[in-house]
């Protein structure tokens, strides 16, 4: 018969975990969006959180929208952060392409009141294949008309005219001047 031998395992130490809600900045209304698990408050400082639009903004008409923030400060269990960008999810992209014929892109930094750089890339959508030579007219007119608002706007200000959309009717209708533009909006939005 075999001998039963016992043997002792090491006890490994587990440094206990603590649940940390996660704040959105002042532009969305200081809303609790979620929560994150770290040993320490300082593990948490400089951490990225992605989350839909729609959950911060108690609604289903950005959903299609990703935001992405960045952990700054933690005070107690709240986790204050800031947003880092803001981008429209790819299916949504081909979805919003395929009612169009043309899709126009665009990337460019613009500076707001309180000079902070934002990288804006936006999306224009036009009916009929169109020449080059408008198409270059269209994509400068955009970028002088982000720039202008912009520059009269401060950062938290200029994003919520992002987030809700009051930007691209004033757009679309500088823009159909030049083309009639059947759709215009912002595939990523960046802070740099």
């Amino acid at each position: 018969m075999a001998k039963k031998i016992i043997t002792q395992k090491a006890r490994i130490s587990i440094a206990k975990k603590r649940w940390y809600s996660l704040q959105a900045p002042k532009v969305f209304n200081d809303f609790m969006f979620g929560e994150t698990l770290a040993q320490t408050p300082e593990s948490l400082v400089g951490r990225s959180v992605r989350t839909n639009l729609s959950t911060i903004l108690k609604g289903g008409k950005r959903q299609s929208m990703e935001a992405k923030f960045k952990v700054v400060e933690v005070k107690g269990n709240n986790c204050m952060t800031e947003l880092v960008s803001l981008e429209i999810l790819p299916p949504n992209v081909k979805r919003i392409v395929k009612r169009a014929k043309k899709r126009v892109d665009d990337s460019f930094v613009v500076e707001t009141k309180d000079d902070v750089k934002v990288r804006l890339k936006p999306m224009l959508l036009v009916k009929d294949n169109v020449q080059h030579g408008i198409l270059t007219d269209l994509r400068a007119k955009c970028q002088e008309y982000f720039e202008r608002v912009a520059k009269e706007n401060s950062f938290n200000e200029f994003t919520n005219k992002v987030v809700l959309g009051e930007l691209y009717k004033d757009l679309k209708t500088e823009l159909k001047k030049i083309y009639p533009v059947s759709a215009v909006e912002m595939r990523a939005f960046v802070k740099i």
